[in-house]
């Protein structure tokens, strides 16, 4: 039986041809840009960081929503389903090599933004300067919120990849059992049922959530332990649609030949 890290491996170079291919054109922008404001302020009025992260913004969606098309590609070929390993292996060496590449997408945007402020001009710099020497206090604040947003990321990114699938495999396994007629105007329909239900049981998990929170500690005001709280209640919602996903890839989902 293949092995979680050749499965690993083999999904992995496609993702990270994609995305480097996507960098290439992202790097590329920016440069244009640059080019540009140096053509028409100087270089001494140049101001970086907002071309990168804009462009970061934009090829960082496009990054996600590349990776979720190879996540349901992978899930229904018949090239990785035919390979001798389980389902579970399969489902989560996909969702792990697409979550390794957007973090590799990422970091290039991290090293960028930090070439962008070291080219920044005096307005930057010179906001940089006043704020560098911030309190114990503001740094702790700056750690927590930017350790807490990059785990929310990474935790937002999974529960779309798989809420994705659930959709997917959700609305082809019900189809299933319909007569054949209209199928593609069924799987529209039953789509967009189970994308309500869906979001129903997101909000009502939601409610349950800061219910609990606020019955342990309680407050209800959104504190550091609120914020914990609630990713890790949203880790238990992944966790529970990829079993879901795993169950109906195993039982009802056939690769397509």
């Amino acid at each position: 039986m293949t092995s979680f890290n050749h499965l690993f491996r083999v999904m992995w170079r496609p993702k990270f041809r994609s995305m480097n291919q996507l960098l290439f054109f992202n790097l590329l922008a920016v440069v244009v840009t640059m080019v540009y404001q140096i053509w028409r302020r100087g270089f001494a009025q140049l101001e970086m960081i907002s071309t990168v992260t804009i462009w970061g913004s934009i090829f960082g969606f496009v990054a996600f929503v590349l990776l979720a098309r190879q996540n349901e590609q992978v899930v229904i070929s018949d090239t990785y389903r035919l390979l001798p390993t389980s389902d579970t292996k399969l489902y989560l060496a996909n969702l792990g090599t697409s979550l390794v590449a957007l973090l590799y997408v990422g970091v290039i945007q991290v090293i960028l933004l930090a070439v962008g402020t070291a080219m920044s001009g005096n307005i930057i710099r010179m906001w940089l300067q006043l704020n560098i020497h911030m309190s114990a206090a503001a740094w702790h604040d700056l750690a927590f919120y930017g350790t807490s947003a990059v785990l929310w990321g990474i935790v937002v990114a999974l529960w779309a990849w798989a809420v994705i699938t659930l959709i997917h495999f959700g609305t082809n396994t019900i189809s299933a059992f319909l007569p054949n007629v209209q199928q593609r105007i069924i799987k529209v329909v039953l789509a967009i049922i189970l994308t309500g239900v869906l979001l129903r049981f997101l909000t009502w998990f939601a409610e349950l959530e800061s219910k609990l929170y606020a019955a342990f500690t309680g407050i209800a005001s959104v504190l550091e332990g609120g914020v914990w709280f609630d990713l890790l209640g949203l880790v238990v919602v992944v966790i529970v649609v990829a079993t879901a996903n795993i169950v109906m890839m195993h039982r009802w989902v056939e690769a397509k030949y």
